[in-house]
């Protein structure tokens, strides 16, 4: 009787225990989340990874900006839009890259991030903790965020209802017959509007919304990416491909937005070099 006491005892202490370090850890996950979104934020960056067709870009000022290939950017208060046979594919200093189709209209209402230096460059996660707000008014968006930190947050504001992204990469329709929202990797979330309900859409399942199902708190339909029409996956295979095409320099030393640094191929050093060489006077 003695010794069961005494076993009931110990198991007793060491649940406490366990429940007093789980308590430790999840304080000190929270103290480490608001010390990084205390810290000063700086406006995030962009570049331009390639762009055809016909595209607008306007700032918050009302003016237009340049927008070619290769072009640096600061996204926030830009508004995007695409005519016929128009495309764009920016990769932002977060890692995540975005892919706007023809006709269609996209909007950054914000976009912060923390400084970082080299050490949390290193990691193989976002480097920094960042905060992008999003509004798709018309057409495609695909989105790729395979590194994006647990603390960051991507918001899509919709006509109807809203998307948030964790992580993965997904593709979003706006038109005519309403919303089409595919998960192609990952996991994530659309909100209805006007209350708490929600759905989690995960790879390979595609949801089809109208504004009167919106409202009903329920989609018209559920299907999987293998219904996506061709256009839909060469544009997100784009942005997948625009995300590993640039990395960013640390810029905790300066506070500035992020410099972006396009990665060449490995197949450019290979090429034969041009001989005899010539110089221009």
């Amino acid at each position: 009787m003695k010794h069961l006491v005494i076993e009931k005892y110990a198991a007793c202490w060491s649940n406490a225990f366990y429940t007093m370090r789980c308590l430790r850890l999840l304080g000190l996950t929270g103290l480490a989340a608001l010390s990084a979104h205390a810290e000063d934020m700086v406006d995030g960056s962009a570049i331009v990874t390639s762009s055809s067709g016909s595209v607008s870009a306007i700032n918050a000022n009302g003016d237009h900006i340049s927008i070619d290939a290769h072009d640096v950017i600061l996204p926030a208060g830009v508004h995007l839009s695409t005519g016929k046979k128009g495309q764009i594919f920016l990769t932002l200093s977060n890692g995540v890259a975005l892919g706007l189709d023809e006709e269609s209209i996209l909007v950054c209402a914000a976009y912060t991030q923390r400084s970082f230096d080299k050490e949390e460059q290193r990691q193989r996660l976002e480097p920094t903790v960042s905060n992008l707000s999003l509004q798709l008014e018309k057409g495609q968006l695909a989105m790729a965020s395979n590194q994006l930190s647990p603390l960051s947050e991507i918001r899509v504001d919709l006509p109807f209802g809203q998307v948030r992204l964790i992580r993965g990469s997904c593709l979003i329709r706006y038109d005519a017959a309403g919303l089409l929202i595919t998960a192609l990797e990952g996991t994530l979330t659309y909100y209805y509007p006007g209350g708490d309900a929600r759905d989690y859409i995960t790879t390979p399942k595609s949801l089809r919304i109208s504004k009167q199902s919106a409202e009903r708190h329920l989609p018209v339909e559920s299907s999987t990416i293998d219904s996506l029409a061709l256009e839909g996956v060469r544009l997100s295979q784009a942005t997948q491909h625009a995300s590993r095409r640039v990395i960013f320099e640390p810029n905790k030393a300066t506070g500035q937005a992020p410099v972006p640094v396009l990665i060449v191929r490995p197949e450019y050093f290979e090429q034969p070099s041009m001989r005899p060489y010539t110089f221009k006077d």
